[in-house]
Parts: structure tokens; C-alpha cells; sequence
């Protein structure tokens, strides 16, 4: 139980560029989204490409500080 804040601590740190990679990224991968498939406009393709881009890399982009926030509290719990 003690390496546990360590081990948050570390992937909070890790998963900093993992956010800004699949921010980047994140309008060619077409991961779990075949809806996207069916839609014929490429405008609104494109669109819809960066719009679920902009929701994944937010939604990885608060991994790190889910995971260092975590690593602090569990810390200062097992101090005191």
C-alpha cells in the first residue's frame, strides 16, 4: 500500500505527454467511433474528427491530475 501514491504519482507524470500525443492525434485515430464511417460529407467528417478529438484529449488531458491529486491524498493519509 505505501508504493501506491508512487505509483500514481508516476503515471500522472507519464500520462502528461500521453495527453498532449492523443490531442495531437486525436483526428486519425478512429478508435470505437464507425459513425464517422457512414457520414459521406468530408467537411462534416472533418469536423466531427476534431470535434471527437477535442473531447478525448480533454478527456485524457485530466488523467494527470486525477492521478497526482490521488498520489497526494493517499500520501498525506498514510502520514497521518
Amino acid at each position: 500500500m505505501k508504493m501506491l501514491p508512487q505509483v500514481l504519482f508516476w503515471l500522472g507524470l507519464i500520462s502528461i505527454p500521453f495527453a498532449w500525443v492523443v490531442w495531437y492525434f486525436g483526428p486519425q485515430l478512429e478508435v470505437l467511433r464507425p459513425v464517422l464511417a457512414g457520414i459521406s460529407d468530408p467537411a462534416l467528417r472533418a469536423a466531427m474528427q476534431e470535434a471527437h478529438a477535442e473531447r478525448l484529449g480533454i478527456w485524457v488531458g485530466v488523467w494527470p491530475v486525477s492521478f497526482l491529486v490521488l498520489s497526494q491524498i493517499l500520501e498525506k493519509k498514510m502520514q497521518g
